[in-house]
């Protein structure tokens, strides 16, 4: 009878969703499992099953998104050349950590409902639990990620557990989540470069980007988890330890790891254990869809959805393009910019050693930038690689002032010190010196130094075959210490001093931001439009108005009830390009799953 009910409900949840529920009598009262910190994770892992990602891709994504069952987005290479997310997992049946398949689907729901069985009182006459706790939902503001919510917030209700949905604007929404003031949280990563790594070592108990909360707060304290590398040729067990002694420890060994094959099956390794947490809910692997106007020539994006307007045309005239990525960002700091759309902005204001191009054949490529070249590395007899850069000639800042190889010594300390590193120090741990965080250093003390104005000399702890894409992220951009010392710095026109091919002229706060051609910029020839103008907005409604009558020339967003219509109506100004990133929710580990009272 439960697997008839859960086949019912399925069609019921595709086409409107609507709840049924079993007139059979109800079960007789069992004792419950207690709810302890692996029974918590076990709770997570069931409500996971509940919720129908081809539904969820399908239906309200309509964008080509690819469900997802594993946290390491698609398009990321495992040892073998093969990628990463279809070795995830241990079923010879499915890729990944559940299967995903539609016709899965009915078998996952069952499941689930019998797993919350064992820690929840069930009613078999109403299909309901009667004492689940009451669940926030947390989002920020856009349609998409409003109808996901709801979508989650009806699954759940149709078995009685009660979800209130919360709906904030993007920066306090980030502060929120930060903070673990949530119960579920709408999440997604897009990779910072080419390795699944950067998927992975987000989750260490030091890590600023660790929203989740695990080895944070009382979780700290859950001695739970068992770690045993020695198949893997380390001498390291531990059983019952804390995440701390055992993920963190599972990360720096991958840090340190030589041996690529052995690198990966750690890889491997890191997500079961992330998603054995129940922590971490994949629904679907990110395309970006966006609108562009068909008279704009010259535009292209990075694998990271990173945009660029550098080059951009407008009907053959380079006098101004106004686009729409997001809404107010807290910050243009590069080392701070914690957003896709934020480090496309600050790319335009910034330049490193590299940055992204696009090749006559539309190929994105890495080239150089601020260095006249990209060098190979010169191995070292202890297993340490050394680059060593030679600057363009007369490199400036925008108010004209010299900018030295020193400035790149004092940028990347500065982002993996100690002060901002649980935002992008995880960047530099391949440098010789990098100091955790949760070793206490005050400051980092990277091995960068300036031989002299225009050399500068790096060395790493080991080969990295992503080392120039890190060049070209925003973290490694140079920044001015007598600029970047100055309070609130990147957040007016006024005190922002940049290198790239734009300053900043105007912020209008929740407005717009405008940017113009750069007089100091070292590669004048590059650039083609004259001002770029980046609207603020999250209202995916106003976006489309303003895309329709012309007066934005590309946007991020778009109503979801509007993009099969879109589709039709705009087939070459529709856009759905890849993107390595993966959309996700997320639980706090410290949210308590007691029944209730």
């Amino acid at each position: 009878m439960k697997k008839l009910l859960i086949c019912i409900l399925c069609c019921f949840l595709v086409v409107g969703f609507s709840a049924c529920s079993r007139k059979v009598p109800p079960a007789p009262n069992v004792e419950k499992l207690p709810v302890d910190e692996a029974a918590k994770a076990e709770i997570r892992t069931a409500i996971s099953l509940l919720l129908d990602r081809n539904y969820i891709a399908g239906s309200i994504g309509q964008a080509g998104q690819e469900p997802a069952a594993s946290f390491v987005a698609m398009g990321l290479t495992d040892a073998d050349g093969t990628e990463f997310y279809r070795n995830a997992g241990h079923s010879e049946d499915h890729a990944g950590y559940y299967n995903i398949s539609p016709d899965a689907y009915a078998n996952n729901f069952e499941k689930a409902v019998t797993i919350l069985e064992k820690y929840y009182h069930y009613d078999e006459k109403n299909g309901k639990f009667t004492n689940f706790p009451t669940i926030t939902y947390l989002y920020n503001t856009s349609e998409s990620h409003k109808a996901v919510a709801e979508y989650v917030q009806t699954v759940l209700g149709s078995l009685g557990i009660r979800v209130n949905l919360e709906n904030q604007e993007w920066s306090t929404f980030l502060n929120t989540r930060h903070e673990g003031d949530y119960g579920i949280a709408r999440n997604g990563w897009v990779a910072d470069y080419n390795d699944p790594l950067c998927f992975l070592d987000m989750w260490t108990s030091d890590s600023g980007n660790n929203d989740v909360q695990l080895g944070k707060g009382q979780h700290a304290r859950a001695s739970i988890y068992d770690l045993d590398l020695t198949p893997y040729g380390y001498d390291i067990r531990v059983t019952n330890g804390t995440w701390a002694e055992t993920y963190d420890v599972l990360i720096d060994t991958i840090r340190n790891c030589r041996d690529l094959d052995t690198r990966y099956a750690l890889m491997h390794l890191a997500e079961d254990k992330l998603m054995e947490t129940g922590c971490i809910m994949p629904i679907y692997f990110y395309t970006d869809i966006y609108m562009l106007n068909n008279k704009v020539e010259g535009f292209f994006a990075n694998p990271m959805g990173h945009k660029y307007f550098y080059k951009t045309k407008l009907g053959g005239k380079t006098d101004s393009l106004s686009v729409c990525l997001s809404s107010e960002p807290d910050t243009l700091d590069p080392a701070l910019v914690s957003t896709v759309d934020g480090s496309s902005l600050v790319s335009h204001l910034f330049s490193g050693l590299a940055r992204w191009e696009q090749d006559a054949e539309g190929k994105r490529i890495l080239v150089a930038d601020c260095a006249q070249s990209l060098p190979e590395g010169t191995d070292n007899p202890d297993g340490t690689v050394t680059y060593t850069y030679t600057l363009r000639e007369d490199l400036k800042w925008s108010d004209g002032a010299p900018l030295t190889a020193q400035d790149f010594v004092y940028a990347w300390n500065r982002a993996a010190s100690y002060e901002l590193a649980s935002d992008y120090g995880y960047m530099f741990e391949s440098i010789v010196g990098y100091e955790p965080v949760a070793k206490g250093e005050a400051d980092a003390r990277l091995a960068v130094e300036a031989l002299d104005e225009r050399t500068l000399q790096v060395t790493l702890t080991h080969p990295i075959h992503y080392w120039n894409e890190l060049l070209a992220f925003p973290a490694y951009f140079p920044v001015r210490q007598d600029v970047v010392e100055k309070e609130a710095w990147a957040t007016k026109p006024g005190t922002y001093i940049c290198n790239g091919p734009y300053t900043m002229t105007e912020w209008k706060h929740n407005s717009v931001i405008t940017l113009r051609k750069n007089s100091n910029y070292h590669d004048p020839e590059q650039v083609t439009m004259k001002k770029l103008r980046f609207f603020l907005s999250d209202d995916a409604n106003n976006m489309l108005t303003n895309f329709q009558n012309g007066t934005w020339q590309l946007i991020e967003d778009v109503p979801t009830n509007e993009i099969k219509s879109l589709k039709e109506k705009y087939p070459q100004e529709f856009v759905i390009s890849g993107q390595i990133g993966t959309y996700y929710l997320c639980w706090n580990a410290n949210l308590s799953l007691e029944p209730k009272q």
